[in-house]
């Protein structure tokens, strides 16, 4: 199975979309950047023919045309413990590219559309390792308590996106890259690029991109491998996202309302 990773433009005008391919078995295959969304979807066809596959787009998809305020419920409830940007802002993109994406596969079946929120990855496989326990989320025998509630917005992982100055980027790219290569059980068959060669503010952008691609695939081969961190989060109607989540956040998320269950929809050919 491909689980393919797309860190995607909200706005369709910037050709600043990413992609990561990895397999069931961990193994990254394929890295891109700077692809407008004509370029995306060969390659996302390319990937995902022959087999089946799971496709996960940086982007709400489901729940936003009847927004009563900026966020959806998922979202509503997730702000008490990370920082997220408000799906209204999104408008319908991911629903059409979902639909554009499906509209290519005779064999739907065999494709599944899923939403990522790298940040939301990132977040909690930064405050995991914090606590020294990144081991057991990768190893992933049991869900357990590792977060608490310590785990609110203000407590940042090191940033690499945003408004901040390129050192603090590159220093963050860094600390982040470290932690795809060496601690999450990817086998990079196919480089990942360094910041080491980033030598504009354009190229360490694309790079990030790149990097958030790489996590979304993190949350995807976990949640295809049945690793008991690995969870879908909310439901098809109000808004659903891949996410990892520990017994305690699990348990915070469904007492405001938002259910978390194991990844299915996949059917072989």
């Amino acid at each position: 199975m491909m689980i393919i990773s797309c860190d995607v433009a909200w706005n369709p005008q910037k050709s600043r979309n990413a992609m990561a391919v990895v397999t069931d078995s961990g193994e990254v295959r394929f890295l891109a950047q700077r692809l407008d969304d004509a370029h995306l979807m060969d390659q996302v066809c390319k990937w995902a023919s022959g087999s089946r596959a799971l496709v996960l787009l940086d982007v709400p998809i489901e729940g936003c045309r009847k927004l009563t305020g900026p966020r959806r419920p998922l979202e509503n409830a997730l702000q008490h413990y990370m920082a997220l940007y408000p799906a209204a802002r999104s408008a319908n993109r991911g629903e059409e590219l979902k639909k554009a994406i499906m509209t290519g596969f005779r064999h739907r079946g065999s494709v599944l559309v899923k939403e990522i929120y790298p940040h939301a990855v990132y977040k909690f496989l930064w405050a995991v390792k914090q606590s020294g326990r990144l081991s057991e989320v990768t190893r992933g025998r049991r869900c357990t308590t590792l977060l608490d509630g310590a785990f609110t917005p203000t407590q940042v992982p090191p940033g690499y996106k945003g408004h901040k100055v390129r050192e603090e980027r590159i220093k963050g790219l860094r600390y982040l890259r470290n932690i795809l290569i060496r601690e999450l059980g990817l086998k990079f068959t196919y480089p990942l690029g360094s910041p080491r060669a980033c030598s504009t503010v354009v190229e360490t952008e694309t790079l990030a991109d790149m990097y958030d691609a790489c996590l979304g695939a993190v949350a995807g081969w976990y949640c295809v491998a049945g690793n008991p961190y690995a969870w879908v989060a909310g439901d098809e109607k109000q808004g659903e996202m891949l996410l990892l989540a520990d017994a305690w956040l699990k348990k915070q998320l469904e007492s405001r309302g938002v259910d978390l269950q194991r990844l299915s929809g996949l059917r072989p050919r």
